[in-house]
C-alpha cells in the first residue's frame, strides 16, 4: 500500500511539473484506485433503499347486539263464585351487547431511487499502424427522461463520442 501510495503521489508531482508521461505501472494504479472509490460510492449510495414509505390503517368496528327476550305468563283462574281472576306477570330478560374489536394494519412500501448519472472508463488496445499501446478514455451518461439516457466519451487517441441509449 505504501508502494502504490508513494507511485501516486509521484504521478501527480510529474503532471504538476509538466511531465507529459506516465509510467504504464503507475496508470494501472491510479485507475485501480479511482475504480474501488467509484464501486465503493456505487455501493454505499444505492445500496440502501431511498425511500420508505409506512401507512398505518387502524379500524375500529363496534357491534351492538339487542336480544329481546320478554316472557308473558297470564294465569287465569276460576273460583267457585263464578269470577275469574286474571294474574299478568311479564318478565324482562332483554340483554344489549357491546362487541368492540380494532383492527391494525400497516403496510410498508421502500422504492430506490434510479441512478441519475453513470461514469465509466474506457480501456482497449489501439487498433493504427502508426502507435502501438493502449487507449484510455473517461465516458459520462445523463439519464434525460425516463429510461433514455444521453452522455458523450473521449479517449486518449482524440476521439470525442456522442451517445444516446435506453435501459430496458
Amino acid at each position: 500500500m505504501p508502494n502504490l501510495l508513494t507511485s501516486i503521489s509521484d504521478a501527480v508531482s510529474q503532471t504538476v511539473t509538466g511531465a507529459k508521461t506516465l509510467n504504464i505501472q503507475t496508470r494501472y494504479e491510479i485507475l485501480i484506485v479511482i475504480a474501488v472509490l467509484v464501486v465503493g460510492y456505487g455501493f454505499g449510495k444505492y445500496g440502501q433503499p431511498q425511500k420508505v414509505v409506512t401507512k398505518t390503517d387502524t379500524v375500529t368496528k363496534t357491534v351492538y347486539v339487542d336480544h329481546v327476550n320478554t316472557v308473558t305468563v297470564v294465569k287465569e283462574v276460576d273460583k267457585p263464585d263464578g269470577e275469574k281472576d286474571i294474574d299478568t306477570t311479564t318478565t324482562d330478560t332483554s340483554v344489549v351487547d357491546n362487541n368492540s374489536t380494532t383492527t391494525a394494519t400497516t403496510d410498508k412500501t421502500v422504492t430506490n431511487s434510479k441512478a441519475q448519472w453513470r461514469v465509466e472508463g474506457l480501456y482497449g488496445p489501439q487498433i493504427s499502424s502508426s502507435t502501438v499501446g493502449p487507449v484510455y478514455g473517461v465516458g459520462v451518461e445523463r439519464r434525460i427522461l425516463g429510461p433514455i439516457w444521453a452522455g458523450a466519451e473521449g479517449t486518449t487517441d482524440h476521439r470525442v463520442s456522442l451517445k444516446v441509449g435506453i435501459e430496458f
